[in-house]
C-alpha cells in the first residue's frame, strides 16, 4: 500500500525496543489508570484439575468443532442446519480476531484488516463472504468489495511510516532499488491468489526457497531495504525475510494490485471481530459453547469421545460424535490427540502482542489509521489509531499498539504481569513521538491481550501441503499449512467440512 505523507520529526530518537529479558529492567513508574492482562495460558492449569470435576455423558452429536476463530466459525456457519456444537476456550469468540468491549463498542485485539478481493481469489470464499452479505462484485472496479462502506479507509488517513528519525511515505524507500523490486514481483503479478493451494505448480518451487536469498541473487540489498521487507514479513507473517519462504514474500506484494490501484481497505473499529459477529449470527447461540476446554480427543468403538471441561461450571463433559472439525492451535494437540499432532509438529509459531489504550479524553491531532515504526529491533510494529475509523455511539479513541516477538521468546512473554507496566511504558513512549506531547494523562484503561500462538510461520516448505484427514477428524486453520491471512482462515474452515463430507 502506498503512503502518502511526510512529517519530520528530526529531534526526537527512535524508541529503544523491548527485547526478552529486558523487558523488565528499565525503571517502572506508576500510572493513573489501570491494566488489564488477558491470557488463556493459566486456564491451562484446568487440564489436570479438570479430570475431578463432576463427569457427564452428553447426546450424541453428528459435528464438532473445536475453536472459535475464523475457522472453526467458518466450518460452523457452513454446519449450522446440522446436529453441531462448537467449542471455545476464551470467554469470546474470535481466536486471533477477537475485541475488547468497552462500554458499548468492541476494539480490536488482533487482525483488524482485510482488502478488496480480486476475481480470480477462490470461489468458495467468495460465495461465503457474498452469502454472509459482507462482499458484493463491484463489475466496474473488476474486483469484490465490501458493503459497509463506512468502514472503508479514506487514502488519505491510511497510514504514516516512522524510520531513521523521521516520517516517510512508504515502507520501501523510494529509488531505482524500490523501482526494481517491484518490477522483478510484478512478473507474478494476477497469479498469486487466495487460498494459496489455488497457484500453480509452476511457481511452487518458491516455497522451497526464502525470500531474502531469492531477493540476493537480483539486487545488492542496502540494510535500509532488507529492514523495510523484514517489516512487512514480521507484520504478516510473523518473521524476517530470510525466515519466510519466497513463494510468502512475493505473495504479500502481489497477491492484489496495490502498486498500480488504490485496493479498497476495509477495518470496522472492532477489526476482524465484525466477520466473527456476522458468522454467530447465522448460528443458533445453543450450538455454541465458550469457556468450554478440549481436553482429550479418543476414539472407542466406532465413536469419536471428545472429553471437554465446561470451566464455567466446573463440569468434565463427554461428547460423543461421528466428526470432528479440529480448528484450534495445532502445538495443543500433543496434549488433547498426539496422532493429529503428528502432522504439525515442525510448525513455528511468532508470539504476537496487543495493548489497547482506551482514551478518556480526545485532545489529539488528525489521526492515521496505521502508524509504522521501524527499527533495527522490530518487535514493535507500530499502532492503529481508531479515530482514523468509522466513529458511532461516542465511542472514545482507542490507540492500539502491535508487537511480534520471536517464537524463543515466548516463555518470558508468559511472565508479561512482571512486565507489564515497562511495556506499557515503552508504548506511550513511542506513542509520544507520533504526536510530540504525552499522551499518558489522556489515557483511562491499557488492556494486554498476549497470544503466544498467534501466528504460523510460513517458513521454505510450509505452505501448500495438503491439510491431513483421517478418522473423521479433519483439520482447520491457517496453521494447516496456509499463510496467516483472513481469506486462508475462511476456506480452510469451509474445506475441512468439504473433506469430511466426502
Amino acid at each position: 500500500m502506498q503512503r502518502r505523507s511526510f512529517i519530520k520529526l528530526s529531534s526526537l530518537a527512535i524508541l529503544p525496543l523491548l527485547a526478552g529479558c529486558h523487558l523488565g529492567s528499565r525503571k517502572e513508574i506508576e500510572f493513573a489508570f489501570d491494566i488489564e492482562l488477558i491470557s488463556d495460558h493459566k486456564t491451562g492449569h484446568l487440564v489436570r484439575n479438570g479430570y475431578h470435576f463432576p463427569r457427564e455423558v452428553m447426546p450424541e452429536k453428528e459435528w464438532l468443532v473445536v475453536g472459535g476463530g475464523i475457522a472453526g466459525m467458518a466450518a460452523a456457519c457452513t454446519l449450522k442446519n446440522e446436529n453441531m456444537a462448537l467449542f471455545e476456550l476464551s470467554k469470546q469468540l474470535g481466536g486471533s480476531s477477537a475485541a475488547l468491549q468497552w462500554q458499548e463498542n468492541f476494539f480490536a485485539q488482533g487482525a483488524h484488516y482485510d482488502l478488496a478481493y480480486p476475481e480470480y481469489y477462490g470461489k468458495e470464499v467468495l460465495a461465503f463472504l457474498k452469502n454472509l452479505g459482507v462482499i458484493y462484485h463491484d463489475k466496474k472496479a473488476k474486483h469484490w468489495s465490501f458493503s459497509d462502506k463506512k468502514y472503508l479507509i479514506s487514502s488519505n488517513r491510511e497510514s504514516l511510516c516512522f524510520t531513521n528519525k523521521k516520517y516517510q511515505n512508504d515502507v520501501l524507500p523510494e529509488g531505482p532499488l524500490q523501482q526494481g523490486f517491484l518490477k522483478l514481483l510484478s512478473r507474478q503479478e494476477g497469479k498469486m491468489p487466495l487460498p494459496t493451494r489455488l497457484i500453480n505448480e509452476d511457481l511452487h518451487y518458491l516455497n522451497e526457497i526464502d525470500f531474502l536469498s531469492y531477493l540476493r541473487k537480483y539486487f545488492n540489498l542496502t540494510p535500509d531495504f532488507v529492514r523495510a521487507i523484514d517489516y512487512h514479513m514480521r507484520d504478516d507473517y510473523g518473521a524476517n525475510a530470510h525466515q519466510v519462504s519466497a513463494l510468502a514474500g512475493i505473495h504479500y506484494y502481489m497477491c492484489r494490485p496495490y502498486y498500480r490501484e488504490n485496493v479498497p481497505l476495509f477495518s470496522p473499529p472492532e477489526g476482524n471481530f465484525y466477520f466473527i459477529k456476522k458468522m454467530a449470527a447465522q448460528i443458533a447461540p445453543e450450538k455454541i459453547h465458550t469457556q468450554h476446554l478440549v481436553a482429550g480427543i479418543k476414539k472407542e468403538n466406532g465413536q469419536l469421545l471428545t472429553e471437554v471441561i465446561d470451566i464455567k461450571n466446573k463440569k468434565l463433559k463427554i461428547f460423543p460424535s461421528k466428526r470432528i472439525i479440529y480448528a484450534g492451535h495445532k502445538h495443543a494437540l500433543k496434549h488433547i490427540y498426539p496422532e493429529g499432532y503428528q502432522h504439525f509438529k515442525s510448525n513455528e509459531y511468532a508470539p504476537w502482542l496487543v495493548i489497547n489504550f482506551i482514551l478518556k479524553e480526545n485532545s489529539l491531532d488528525t489521526a492515521f489509521w496505521q502508524n509504522e515504526f521501524i527499527d533495527e529491533d522490530a518487535r514493535f510494529l507500530g499502532f492503529i489509531d481508531s479515530y482514523a475509523q468509522y466513529q458511532q455511539n461516542n465511542a472514545p479513541r482507542v490507540l492500539t499498539a502491535y508487537y511480534c516477538f520471536d517464537p524463543e521468546h515466548r516463555t518470558q512473554l508468559l511472565e508479561m504481569d512482571r512486565y507489564a507496566k515497562a511495556l506499557v511504558q515503552s508504548s506511550i513512549e513511542a506513542m509520544n513521538l507520533r504526536f510530540e506531547k504525552d499522551i499518558s494523562p489522556l489515557i483511562e484503561k491499557a488492556s494486554i491481550k498476549l497470544m503466544g500462538h498467534a501466528m504460523p510461520i510460513p517458513s521454505p516448505n510450509y505452505l501448500l501441503k495438503p491439510s491431513p484427514s483421517s478418522d473423521n477428524i479433519a483439520y482447520a486453520g491457517v496453521d494447516c499449512f496456509r499463510l496467516p491471512l483472513f481469506f486462508e482462515a475462511l476456506d480452510s474452515g469451509l474445506q475441512a467440512v468439504s473433506q469430511l463430507k466426502k
